[in-house]
């Protein structure tokens, strides 16, 4: 073949190849495969097995997803359970089917529950799945959110929250939003449908309690009675009726005398049921108002649901009928007037509330107080005693008052005895002050002249010393002249002597006062002139000039005589 044939052979397999690979991808692929999934859904995918021999490929068990290899390729004909999600994905139509499935979305405040269609029957004596593999409800709940579900495999049943919750005792949400199905106050006590092997717990009433907050917790796996913890108002009050019969709202049951101050009347028809009724031990009937503070903790929560139920059932089945079983025994046992007035009203009172609070106790309940609040006796008991009450309150009025007067007498004497002695006070106060200044006054008079008397005689003693001191020095100052003259006179004595004469001494004092530099010079101008008369002139002169001059310095050694001025 030459090398035309061969240009031509592969121009031709190139022209195919690009026909095939534009049909493939752009025909077969692109406009038979392309399957797009838009957001919010995923693709189911059904292998129908490879093409054109899938009938060999064994099919998958009812019941049961397709088995994959480890590329992820199926080796079963049936469903997948991997599910792809939104994006372009390219599926060959002749060996997969596929279906768009919507997410499943879960709100705030709801829950999933998944039931596996698929999957090994459940062990003997369960009906929860814990592990992946097994058919049944799964024990795990889906919180809110967005979730891909395989509905060939899976069923999912949205509920709300608080479909755990016993119905009677659930809380009233404010919104379907609102998760909070324990709220402040409360505590679930969980009842365990059946046994839990994963944390240990049995089936039945469990001890611990849930605390106020947000559970997703499967309904079909526990149920949670939600049960008010703290302390609950009980009151049983007596109510009246009108003139024609009609429920009357509480009120005084009888009318206030004006006259006396006191409760009169006849006595009014009492509604059955309303408050406590028993007959006194002298046969009067008695009817009271009774109010118990009583309450739960979270210790005693499981117990009491187990035992009673709700709070509600626990109201009405322990702690009405046990306050008026206690308030009728004990009140039976005294008289009338015993439960009116006195000491003996507030031991029945102590009574009733000591054995209410054993009794409660005893039931898991915890009783906070108990109070008596109204006692209604008949009026032809109630009205003799009041009078008496009515007169000996007069009485201690009108003492209290006497009391009360004399203790302002007492206080306005006491002022005007305050106001007393504030001004005898004030008196002695200015007295005591004048006097103290009067003798500060004196002791500074004193004190000023013993201050002059001592500064005389200090001033005194000074010219003494100062006088003695002038004196000593004056005579120091003529003694030092004296001897300061003798001094003199003796060396001017000694001087003369040693230079033979007072003349050689007159010389010598000449001598040494004429100046080193003097030049002395004689002209002789003739006889007849006037230099000629002046013999013994020039020494004369010499003289004076020499004791008019400065003295010369002396050498190192020598002292020049004193020359004697007088």
């Amino acid at each position: 073949m030459n090398r035309l044939n061969l240009r031509k052979a592969g121009g031709a397999l190139g022209a195919l190849l690009v026909v095939v690979a534009v049909g493939y991808l752009g025909v077969w692929q692109w406009t038979f495969c392309r399957t797009e999934v838009p957001p919010g859904y995923s693709l189911q995918l059904r292998y129908k097995g490879p093409w054109p021999f899938g009938s060999n490929v064994a099919q998958a068990p009812d019941g049961a997803l397709v088995q994959i290899d480890k590329n992820g390729w199926p080796l079963q004909v049936g469903i997948l359970e991997a599910m792809p999600g939104p994006g372009r994905h390219f599926y060959s139509p002749l060996e997969f089917e596929s279906k768009l499935v919507k997410d499943a979305i879960i709100a705030p405040g709801k829950i999933g529950i998944v039931v596996s269609k698929v999957g090994k029957p459940l062990p003997e004596g369960t009906y929860l799945a814990d592990d992946e593999g097994y058919r049944g409800i799964r024990r795990r709940v889906l919180t809110p959110g967005r979730y891909r579900l395989n509905d060939y495999a899976f069923d999912l049943k949205i509920v709300d929250t608080d479909a755990c919750v016993e119905p009677r005792t659930r809380i009233k949400r404010r919104s379907e939003s609102d998760p909070t199905f324990i709220p402040p106050g409360y505590v679930g006590v969980v009842t365990n449908k059946a046994t839990d092997p994963k944390r240990g717990q049995k089936q039945g009433i469990q001890k611990e309690v849930l605390q106020p907050g947000l559970y997703y917790i499967n309904p079909e796996e526990k149920r949670i009675d939600v049960v008010s913890v703290g302390f609950t108002e009980t009151t049983m009050m007596v109510e009246a009726k009108d003139g024609g019969g009609r429920m009357a709202a509480p009120r005084p049951l009888v009318q206030m005398d004006d006259r006396l101050g006191q409760r009169a009347g006849k006595d009014p028809e009492y509604t059955e049921g309303k408050g406590i009724e028993f007959p006194s031990n002298d046969g009067f009937p008695i009817h009271l108002d009774f109010t118990a503070i009583w309450g739960i903790t979270p210790a005693q929560a499981p117990a009491v649901v187990r035992q009673f139920g709700t709070l509600k059932d626990v109201e009405e089945k322990v702690v009405l009928p046990q306050i008026g079983s206690i308030c009728r025994l004990h009140g039976s046992k005294r008289g009338a007037v015993d439960l009116l007035v006195g000491d003996t009203r507030e031991a029945f009172q102590d009574e009733t509330s000591e054995d209410l609070a054993r009794v409660l106790g005893a039931k898991n309940l915890t009783l906070l107080f108990g109070l008596t609040r109204h006692i209604y006796v008949p009026n032809q008991v109630r009205e003799p005693i009041q009078r008496a009450k009515i007169a000996d309150e007069l009485t201690k009025t009108r003492e209290q008052e006497q009391l009360t007067a004399k203790a302002q007498a007492n206080l306005t004497e006491a002022k005007a005895k305050v106001v007393l002695e504030e001004k005898r006070t004030k008196a002695e106060t200015e007295k005591l002050v004048a006097e103290l200044g009067a003798e500060g006054e004196k002791k500074a008079r004193e004190i000023e002249a013993t201050t002059e008397k001592l500064r005389a005689e200090v001033d005194a003693k000074t010219a003494t010393i100062e006088g003695q001191t002038t004196k000593t020095l004056g005579e120091a100052t003529a003694k030092k002249v004296e001897l300061t003259k003798q001094a003199e006179a003796e060396r001017f004595r000694l001087y003369v002597k040693a230079l033979g004469g007072p003349d050689a001494y007159n010389k010598y004092v000449f001598a040494e006062g004429l100046p080193a530099a003097l030049r002395l010079g004689v002209f002789y101008a003739g006889p007849g002139t006037f230099w000629t008369d002046l013999k013994g002139f020039e020494q004369t002169m010499l003289g004076k000039l020499a004791s008019e001059a400065p003295s010369a310095p002396r050498p190192r050694g020598t002292t020049a005589p004193v020359r004697n001025e007088e």
